[in-house]
């Protein structure tokens, strides 16, 4: 059993939730297989990166590609690996140039695929060389890669500033990168690297695309690496805007060591030869998360480690994406598993690449001790009420939101909950926490969700997996029709969202006016994102349990919660809130009227669309609803 502290719930079942996943065993770490081999040798591709003016945001790439024929058609990547979308940053090219015996060549975009470039090749000319210009963006909030720097800071994803011959898998070229950074700055990746050049370069050894694209490099003035131990080594590289960041505290250190004895105890080992976990500091370099094989990129505000609010609201990320190298990048569901950049991603099985992700995430942070027992109920709370209030799904399955993932993951906050966001993190989670309790239930407490996960990624079995192989996987771990039981949560219209697993673990979801703790950091500590946790000095009030409105601080509504009496009195996202029952609106004055409800105070708010003033009476009487779980006395 593992060593992690015990964090003795007072309901043996969902205590087994938390209780130690087993022994650890280190496994044979080896990459993926690939998926299309490479059709014969070829000569490497060299990248040569100026990243000197970072701190501008401007990156200077010099590519040199074997050209063999008239016409050499280069891609810019498309589709990127963990976005599951194509969200290649095509448009911060600000320069692109090709060159070939000495001469200037001529090139066309494709007309149907603005990722495709035609160069013309003269006779005689064997090698083309490009220059590639990349703005980074600076100052974005968002999920987006292209905010990459900052004046003191480098997060560096090679497929920003890579082209790369169109007609080859993305394991068979071999790519040969160096970088140049400005004077003074630290680097850390998972990339090997080969050597030093005379202009202050570093190489890197030969690797293939793939692997190229999966190796995150972060720097800056401030840099500083801890080991987290584990029977297969794991790094913390740490870049920040401070030197005085670079002080980890005593139990944060401690969470991530567990963090590591954790995962390798459910999964039975690592599958990497040695992993990276890259983290950068700064209020500079905006929040981005990603997953990678044998590293992952997290970014968290300058304040991230000692600020426990921050902490708390963002603790399960860096877990989510360090779970992806068994889940995602060693075994990768079938769709996920593109030949090249430019093939589209098909994202049915992402039920199980994010949910099975989102829900062991969320429960090894409470084993490592980032969170409590309690924070974890609240986690799970939060997610189930915020599934009930997606009323998008009386029309739209689980599984549509998977297959349009590309849609719904870029589409705006406003009309969430009638559309349909990255359900398949949350209610996937759901899912999962059934099919786990319902394991341990059948099984006797005998076996658990930790043992499916240590079969469906055993070391050896990377190949990409389909929906038959998890019902089979399953099925081994303890008989059950879990064909029926995935396809029912999958394709269901149900308003309720599936509560099985809290349920069957003896809790229920209920309401009260007291906010929980998540509740209240996320609101003040935390922009309105629906999707992932983005760090803000500005906050906003969720009251869509109550009235179905979710509101910035400024009085924006971001989302309006169909049927809910903010919708019923007209009340909907792009409108900004005035005025609170007649008095100038903040998030304490909502919160207090609507609190007020529930005595017999009436609720009218005053509304601005666009420059048109009215006046919109609620139909309300329950008072503040904010979600939490609580024990079932029955159960």
């Amino acid at each position: 059993m593992s060593g992690a502290p015990r964090l003795g719930l007072a309901v043996p079942l969902l205590a087994a939730l938390l209780g130690a996943a087993g022994s650890a065993a280190a496994a044979a770490a080896t990459p993926a297989a690939a998926t299309t081999a490479a059709a014969g040798p070829t000569a490497p591709v060299r990248l040569e990166l100026d990243a000197t003016q970072a701190s501008t945001g401007l990156l200077h790439a010099h590519l040199s590609f074997p050209a063999h024929g008239r016409t050499l058609t280069l891609a810019y990547p498309k589709w990127i690996p963990g976005e599951h979308a194509p969200a290649g940053p095509l448009s911060q090219i600000i320069g692109l140039r090709f060159h070939g015996g000495g001469k200037p060549l001529v090139w066309r975009r494709d007309a149907n695929d603005m990722f495709l470039f035609h160069v013309s090749v003269p006779a005689g000319v064997d090698t083309v060389d490009a220059d590639l210009d990349f703005a980074c963006l600076i100052g974005q909030e968002g999920f987006q890669s292209a905010t990459c720097s900052s004046h003191d800071q480098l997060a560096l994803n090679w497929w920003l500033v890579v082209l790369y011959p169109a007609d080859r898998p993305n394991d068979a070229d071999p790519f040969r990168a160096s970088i140049r950074l400005p004077a003074g700055w630290q680097y850390r990746t998972a990339l090997p690297v080969s050597g030093g050049g005379p202009d202050g370069s570093v190489r890197f050894a030969e690797v293939s695309l793939k692997e190229l694209v999966d190796s995150p490099l972060i720097a800056g003035e401030h840099v500083r690496t801890i080991e987290l131990g584990g029977a297969t080594p794991v790094q913390w590289d740490m870049s920040t805007e401070a030197a005085a960041e670079l002080a980890v505290p005593a139990p944060v250190q401690t969470h991530f060591t567990n963090l590591v004895r954790e995962l390798e105890a459910v999964f039975g080992g690592a599958r990497y030869p040695r992993y990276h976990l890259l983290l950068s500091l700064g209020d500079s370099i905006d929040h981005y998360t990603l997953e990678h094989f044998t590293s992952s990129e997290n970014r968290l505000p300058e304040q991230g480690l000692a600020d426990q609010r921050i902490l708390l609201t963002t603790a399960s990320m860096i877990p989510h994406e360090y779970i992806h190298s068994w889940n995602g990048k060693y075994r990768t569901p079938r769709g996920l598993d593109i030949r090249t950049y430019q093939d589209p991603m098909r994202g049915e099985l992402i039920w199980v690449y994010e949910g099975l992700t989102d829900y062991v995430s969320n429960v090894v942070t409470a084993r490592s001790g980032f969170w409590t027992e309690a924070q974890l109920a609240d986690s799970l709370a939060i997610d189930a009420a915020q599934m009930r209030y997606h009323t998008g799904r009386r029309w739209r399955p689980l599984i549509d939101t998977t297959i349009a993932a590309q849609l719904l993951l870029v589409s705006p906050d406003a009309w969430t909950s009638a559309r349909r966001s990255g359900d398949f993190y949350p209610e996937s989670g759901l899912i999962w926490l059934e099919a786990d309790t319902l394991i341990r239930e059948k099984s006797g407490n005998r076996r658990s969700l930790d043992d499916f996960c240590r079969r469906f990624f055993a070391a050896g079995q990377d190949r990409p997996y389909v929906f038959a192989d998890v019902v089979r996987m399953l099925d081994e771990v303890q008989p059950y029709d879990w064909a029926t039981f995935l396809n029912a949560r999958l394709t269901s219209l149900n308003a309720e969202p599936p509560l099985g697993g809290i349920e069957r673990a003896g809790w229920r979801l209920v309401y009260s006016e007291d906010k929980s703790e998540l509740t209240r950091d996320m609101e003040a500590a935390h922009k309105v994102d629906l999707l992932w946790p983005i760090w803000s000095r500005s906050g906003f009030t969720d009251q869509r349990y109550s009235i179905g409105l979710l509101v910035q601080e400024d009085g924006t509504v971001i989302d309006s919660v169909v049927d809910y009496a903010g919708y019923r009195a007209g009340v909907v996202p792009g409108m900004q809130i005035t005025a609170v029952n007649g008095a100038p609106f903040t998030p304490a004055a909502l919160e207090a009227a609507v609190r007020s409800t529930r005595t017999g105070t009436a609720l009218e708010l005053t509304v601005m669309n666009g420059a048109a003033s009215s006046l919109r009476r609620l139909d309300y009487h329950e008072g503040l609803k904010y979600p939490h779980l609580e024990r079932d006395p029955s159960r």
